[in-house]
């Protein structure tokens, strides 16, 4: 059962990574937008096409992240940095959704995006830290991933920046290529990590 939830949340977290990479290329493509002061006379980049890609992405990785969660768990290698960052990557997905729906009813709610944003980003990284200190993933994915989600914290829909996305996209299909081929279940260490 476990090794099937794996798997499964390893396509989920695949998939998303290819989302992410191809929302930022298709973004990329259009127009640059204002950023700052520039929009008092300059129009924003129209990114309202590839929203619900991007939520679709957002949602497939939070399935792979449930997998690396269950799998460490159930493994005994959830020390209190993976904790930490699942936890916060829990708030940041859960803002991140509430901006991105609420945000069509009124505007304020669209601050809650870059909260759930950073939230995200920095839970993400201290997963991938504590996934490289239990040996949870192959070194390679775990640096994969923490290295896509601090590039994040560079990330801009209005500009260039919006190709962050690219090793963020290319950070969840290394781990979902780990969960979905069950690499990461054959663990170097045996002790359990509290």
């Amino acid at each position: 059962m476990l090794s099937n939830l794996s798997r499964w949340s390893g396509v989920a977290a695949m998939l998303g990574g290819m989302l992410w990479i191809v929302a930022a290329i298709v973004t990329a493509s259009k127009p640059r937008g204002c950023i700052g002061p520039e929009c008092g006379t300059m129009a924003m980049r129209d990114t309202s096409d590839v929203a619900s890609l991007l939520l679709l992405a957002l949602l497939l990785s939070a399935m792979g992240l449930a997998g690396m969660f269950v799998r460490a768990r159930n493994t005994g290698r959830l020390d209190r940095w993976g904790q930490t960052g699942l936890a916060l990557c829990a708030a940041g997905v859960a803002l991140l959704i509430l901006g991105m729906v609420l945000g069509t009813i009124l505007e304020i709610f669209w601050t809650l995006a870059p909260l759930g944003g950073l939230a995200l980003v920095i839970g993400l990284a201290l997963v991938g830290i504590a996934a490289l200190r239990v040996d949870a993933l192959p070194r390679w994915a775990a640096v994969l991933l923490i290295v896509g989600s601090l590039g994040m914290l560079g990330f801009n829909d209005q500009n260039a920046q919006v190709l962050m996305a690219i090793p963020f996209g290319i950070g969840w299909v290394a781990v979902g290529y780990t969960l979905w081929s069950g690499r990461g279940e054959v663990f170097q260490r045996t002790e359990h990590i509290v």
